[in-house]
């Protein structure tokens, strides 16, 4: 899958890959999730078995995105619903089309998988995320609260 970013550089999306692993952990340090890149492969092997999907965006030849996407069958709607669970484009990459690229890759993947819908959330302190997300057509629809287990 190949994107173009305002015409300057084209953005290819393609699957995960274990050799992605040290860029992927890169990635998702920015995300304030760090990863031991040696425990990734077998992440990417648990979240395929659970059929979801990882994928990344190349610029030139280096790895500069990631999205993780999942189906859920819930009993409220009809249909699987879809869910951007990490989107990751670093600083300096923004503005290029890389993380829109990523976001209809996952709506694909989505649509391939059954859903209507591709659902995602953020974190507060993301203060630019979710005005990128409403420029994408996503509309702010509720909140996410988080407890963690003891």
């Amino acid at each position: 899958m190949t994107a173009s970013d305002h015409g300057a550089r084209s953005v290819d999306i393609r699957p995960a890959v274990d050799a992605d692993a040290p860029a992927l952990a890169a990635l998702l340090a920015h995300l304030g999730y760090p990863a031991d890149a040696a425990e990734l492969p077998d992440r990417l092997r648990r979240l395929r078995e659970a059929g979801d999907d990882a994928f990344v965006a190349d610029v030139d030849g280096a790895t500069v995105g990631l999205a993780t996407v999942h189906s859920r069958a819930v009993l409220h709607v009809a249909r699987p619903v879809a869910q951007l669970t990490a989107l990751v484009v670093p600083p300096e990459m923004r503005g290029r089309g890389v993380g829109r690229a990523l976001v209809d890759a996952a709506e694909r993947w989505g649509r391939a998988h059954g859903a209507d819908r591709l659902v995602v959330t953020t974190a507060l302190h993301r203060a630019d995320a979710p005005l990128f997300y409403e420029r994408l057509g996503f509309e702010h629809t509720g909140r996410r609260y988080v407890r963690k287990f003891s």
